[in-house]
């Protein structure tokens, strides 16, 4: 089994701002925990079609990889 989000939560950004913080949990027992902007969170919750945040556990880590990335290039 590949590592899957296990808990999502918000949480204050340092310009206040809210943001997800993601835990992913690895098949080893390790987690590990991802913060997503505002970008990177709607990415997040359009590809997962999810409505709400517990929509997400049990999602692959892809999902935070590929949103991640939709961030990261918007100003491409």
């Amino acid at each position: 089994m590949a590592a899957t989000i296990a808990k999502v939560r918000i949480a204050a950004a340092h310009e206040g701002d809210a943001e997800l913080i993601v835990t992913v949990a690895y098949d080893g027992g390790g987690s590990s925990e991802v913060p997503l902007d505002r970008h990177a969170s709607d990415a997040l919750l359009r590809s997962c079609e999810a409505s709400g945040l517990e929509e997400l556990i049990g999602q692959s880590w892809q999902q935070v990889r590929d949103a991640l990335s939709v961030s990261y290039n918007r100003y491409r």
